[in-house]
């Protein structure tokens, strides 16, 4: 009865936390992106000509989450704002309740995993958002489990159930390359995971060759997106677009971002490297068994979270991946742990009594009292940009320049008011986000490209002017939310 409370509460936990991410939404993607569904649900085709920009950039616009815009773009046509943020909640609930199934298939406890949610969402906040990406996450767990399931359960050893394994795996495969376009290059490290699953669970030649056809499919399938084979050049553009540009395709080890993201990226790197070197010292169990099988699991979301992490000393987004990959294992690893150190006659018995779940219960449940009703304060008018209002005062059909992220909400709020920049960096090119910059930090004054007829910028810029006739000034109109908006006097 305890153990299921215990999971109850982590399941409260998690709750909060996922409210307050989708509530205040920091991320300002997803709302351009329920635009771009709510277009294509009225019939405008997915790649097509950019018509957001008054700047008119040369090239595509190629939606990178088909999929995720369009359930975005349903929410909002339901309920507004509210229905991204509704959106974004189920996404990012449908990764954490994936993790705690894997997690106790691989032997975590409530309280331990509990733990290991809270520590590993500080690190991967950024990732812990309204966003595709969490779902692909989601995925990436749910096909792992696929293999673990194909080489742990007992199954008709039979033509069909080779078919029906590569035809579940295709679908995940499929529904990946709708989702994010991400997911061709996850799909192809995880088609190959799953038969190494196999090989170090030590099962027989059948199994390991239905996990290789499971592999297969899901890679096969992960080519029937949207894009087909053409998503590793938009792949190529985003990354080309966005490097040097964005923050999470920055280095941790960038000017101004080290003080923040180094200790992550090394704590995360130091995580897998001590988990992998545990596993590789402890192997469990005889070979075929479900517990070598659980052993096995935890080797490749250990080894995929070390890939990711070392990626993330190159790009930031990738630490985010990295941690999230490895919740299950160190959720795993905590229960166990916390068993043997209680076991422990070395252990005082101070250590021992607050090792056990009844020591934790009634602070964490103190705590959740606490923590809840702030989530739903937060709650109140959910999904709300910051933006909304100062986006109100904008003149009818005037062309902005402000910031991507800005311009991005806008987007959604005022679809009259078209932008210089957004967040679609493969539109735009990495030299247009540098000339924003350029223009938006300049210390003596904003000079805005010429054509604009409004903007948004900091409360701090001391003047607005326009490039070409004579550079004529602005005036400030008004200042909200953190952002003044400009016009021609």
């Amino acid at each position: 009865m305890r153990g299921r409370w215990d999971w109850n509460l982590l399941g409260g936990w998690i709750l909060a936390l996922v409210v307050l991410r989708a509530a205040r939404m920091t991320e300002r993607d997803p709302y351009w992106q329920a635009r771009d569904g709510i277009e294509r649900s009225a019939g405008t085709p997915m790649s097509r000509p950019d018509s957001w920009s008054w700047a008119q950039p040369g090239g595509l616009f190629r939606p990178t989450s088909p999929l995720w815009n369009s359930a975005l773009g349903l929410g909002h046509q339901g309920l507004g704002v509210a229905g991204i943020a509704l959106v974004g909640a189920a996404g990012m609930l449908a990764y954490f309740g994936v993790a705690v199934v894997v997690a106790r298939r691989l032997g975590a406890r409530p309280l331990p995993t509990l733990a290991a949610t809270v520590f590993t969402a500080i690190l991967a906040l950024p990732m812990v958002s309204p966003r595709a990406t969490i779902v692909v996450q989601a995925l990436l767990l749910v096909s792992l489990a696929l293999g673990h399931t194909l080489v742990t359960r007992t199954l008709p050893r039979a033509w069909w159930t080779v078919v029906g394994a590569a035809l579940v795996a295709a679908a995940l495969g499929w529904f990946g390359a709708w989702l994010h376009v991400s997911w061709s290059v996850t799909s192809l490290g995880v088609a190959a995971a799953l038969p190494l699953l196999a090989l170090l669970s030590g099962v027989d030649r059948w199994r390991v060759g239905l996990a290789a056809a499971a592999g297969m499919a899901l890679a096969a399938g992960s080519t029937l997106g949207p894009y087909g084979l053409s998503v590793w050049q938009l792949l190529l553009d985003v990354s080309s677009a966005s490097d040097g540009q964005i923050v999470e395709w920055l280095s941790p080890f960038t000017a101004g971002l080290r003080l923040r993201w180094l200790p992550i990226a090394l704590i995360v790197l130091a995580l897998g490297a001590v988990t992998a070197q545990w596993l590789f010292r402890h192997r469990s169990g005889a070979p075929g068994s479900l517990e070598r099988g659980c052993w096995a699991l935890e080797v490749i979301l250990v080894g995929i979270s070390l890939a990711a992490a070392s990626a993330g000393m190159v790009a930031i987004r990738f630490l985010g991946v990295a941690a999230l990959t490895l919740l299950p294992v160190l959720a795993a690893r905590l229960s166990a742990a916390t068993i043997r150190w209680r076991a422990s006659p070395r252990r005082s018995p101070f250590v021992r009594t607050r090792l056990t779940a009844d020591y934790w219960r009634p602070i964490m449940v103190g705590a959740l009292v606490v923590l809840m009703p702030l989530a739903l304060v937060q709650a109140i008018d959910p999904g709300q940009p910051q933006e909304e209002e100062i986006a109100r005062s904008l003149p009818r059909g005037c062309r902005l320049f402000a910031d991507p992220d800005t311009a991005g909400a806008v987007l959604l709020l005022r679809p009259d008011v078209k932008v210089w920049v957004d967040m679609r960096t493969e539109v735009y090119g990495s030299a247009a986000y540098a000339e924003a910059r350029r223009r938006l930090l300049a210390t003596d004054g904003v000079v805005v490209p010429e054509g604009a007829t409004c903007a948004l910028v900091s409360p701090s810029a001391p003047s607005v002017t326009a490039d070409g006739a004579g550079g004529n000034a602005w005036m400030k109109v008004s200042t909200t939310a953190g952002l003044s908006l400009w016009v021609p006097a």
